[in-house]
């Protein structure tokens, strides 16, 4: 209908609607200071979606759910990927300082999120 496709549309915007209750209890753990619960917060629930992407497979009788899936989400899936990857190396090689208020592993964060984007829009 909007000419944007359904990944697209999925992965931005419906992705970014049911992520809102994430990002407020993160921010709040994060003025309070409870910083592991703000990283295991988004941590885990990206774990549990995973997981959850499993169980739906038990309920679609077609056949292999991701043999269904738009192959865009190979995009979304490699995105996914790198961000974990810069934050597992983020973890364990700890910054000292921020660049423009950002942790170097932050920005890459950003700056890949914004070209994960910028993909999923030029191939939908």
């Amino acid at each position: 209908m909007t000419g944007l496709g359904q990944s697209f549309l999925g992965n931005i915007f419906i992705a970014a609607a049911t992520s809102l209750p994430e990002v407020v209890v993160s921010l709040a753990a994060v003025r309070i200071g409870a910083i592991d619960l703000a990283i295991g917060n988004l941590l885990g629930s990206n774990i549990c979606n995973i997981f959850i992407l499993a169980v739906d497979d038990l309920f679609f009788v077609e056949g292999p759910i991701l043999a269904y899936a738009n192959s865009n989400h190979i995009i979304s899936s490699l995105a996914a990927i790198a961000m974990t990857s810069i934050m597992i190396i983020g973890l364990t090689y700890r910054s000292e300082k921020k660049l423009l208020f950002l942790a170097w592993d932050s920005m890459a964060v950003i700056l890949l999120y914004l070209s994960y984007l910028m993909l999923l829009y030029m191939f939908r």
